[in-house]
């Protein structure tokens, strides 16, 4: 069972953190990273800091990138693309950082926050710090792929989970 209610169950969301984890391996200059996932309203389920991680903002960064996702619906990349991808609209950047600012720094506008979502419903989200930021978001996904490359999930039920974004453009990879 990947889920409890419309969350993750703490084997599932193990899972994903330790594909994450183990990913890192597939970078062409792997390094030491922090991942958390979180349930359905944005509690912690599991946090992971792999050795020789700085034990300061990697954290604080990869929970804010797993908000990002929750408070939003969508990815943290998606809100840095929407607020500050257009030099031409300043207005756009000065309303993502007052976004930031009244949610309490819980967002930030910076890729590695991953959606998770199973039959269109939101079971979670996934966040990593430590690398460059495409691939704190290829890490976070290949997280995912690990739990549905796990084998609990319920397939043959036609339950089928996807990410947003739902591939990643990491180009870093050995």
């Amino acid at each position: 069972m990947i889920r409890s209610s419309t969350s993750f169950t703490l084997q599932a969301a193990d899972i994903i953190a330790n594909g994450a984890v183990n990913a890192v391996k597939k970078l062409k200059k792997p390094s030491p990273m922090t991942v958390t996932v979180l349930d359905s309203a944005g509690s912690i389920i599991v946090q992971k800091r792999m050795d020789d991680c700085p034990a300061g903002a990697y954290v604080k960064f990869s929970f804010s990138k797993a908000r990002t996702c929750i408070h939003l619906k969508s990815s943290s990349r998606s809100f840095r693309t929407k607020y500050t991808s257009d030099p031409a609209l300043p207005g756009k950047f000065t309303q993502a950082a007052a976004m930031v600012s009244v949610m309490g720094d819980e967002l930030i506008p910076v890729a590695g926050g991953v959606l998770v979502m199973g039959n269109g419903e939101v079971l979670g989200a996934v966040g990593v710090s430590g690398a460059a930021a495409d691939e704190d978001e290829y890490l976070a996904i290949m997280g995912v792929k690990a739990l549905i490359d796990s084998g609990i999930v319920d397939v043959d039920n036609n339950f089928m989970i996807s990410t947003e974004p739902p591939d990643h453009c990491c180009k870093t990879l050995a």
